[in-house]
């Protein structure tokens, strides 16, 4: 479980975030929406780890984040996150292998069927588009099964075929005892598959 309580997160000297608690809960999936400009991708980077609170605690399982070394942190949970850059002209293939030699190669397929990316595994990571490179990016932190699992606008540039898709995975996975958090552009109405929808208003 995650808990946060009494955020405040800021950009540079503006105030992004105020007094923001909530709590994400084993098995559940919460989609994080709001406007542009709203905080929704800070705040995932600050429930990462990757970005300190000006005030306020994150906690795993109770235990406070800013407590926690960067292995044992890396250890429970992953991030796909919005942006790449790739400039290196690696393999689909390399790139998801790259730092996964451990994972089960049936649990490697069973990703790479459902994202229905296998028929660009052998194409140079350079050459994809965005939405191809986001199912990339969303193999990658699904690949060993941590915990807890946050992506960073998972359906940006996905058509509706790709978009069911990950929705019927991150479903298997919050099934399977995994905390899924995410970030979306989508409409509240079009959530309903989620256990919390958290709505950020712009400062």
């Amino acid at each position: 479980m995650i808990s946060a309580s009494a955020l405040t997160l800021t950009y540079g000297d503006r105030i992004v975030l105020e007094n923001f608690s909530a709590t994400f809960s084993k098995g559940t999936i919460t989609a994080i929406i709001g406007a542009n400009g709203s905080g929704k991708s800070t705040l995932l980077a600050a429930l990462a780890g990757d970005l300190l609170p000006a005030s306020g605690v994150i906690a795993i399982n109770g235990k406070p984040i800013s407590e926690m070394k960067r292995k044992e942190l890396s250890q429970l949970r992953s991030l796909a996150q919005q942006s790449h850059h790739y400039w290196m002209s690696y393999t689909s293939d390399e790139i998801l292998r790259m730092g996964h030699e451990e994972v089960a190669e049936d649990r490697f397929t069973y990703l790479i069927e459902k994202l229905g990316i296998t028929k660009y595994l052998h194409q140079r990571i350079t050459t994809l588009s965005g939405g191809q490179l986001q199912r990339i990016e969303i193999a990658r932190a699904l690949l060993r099964q941590l915990p807890i699992v946050m992506l960073d606008e998972p359906f940006a540039s996905q058509d509706l075929i790709s978009i069911a898709a990950i929705t019927e995975l991150l479903r298997e996975e919050a099934a399977a005892g995994r905390t899924v958090l995410l970030v979306a552009h989508t409409p509240r109405e079009d959530l309903a598959w989620c256990d919390q929808v958290i709505e950020i208003s712009a400062k």
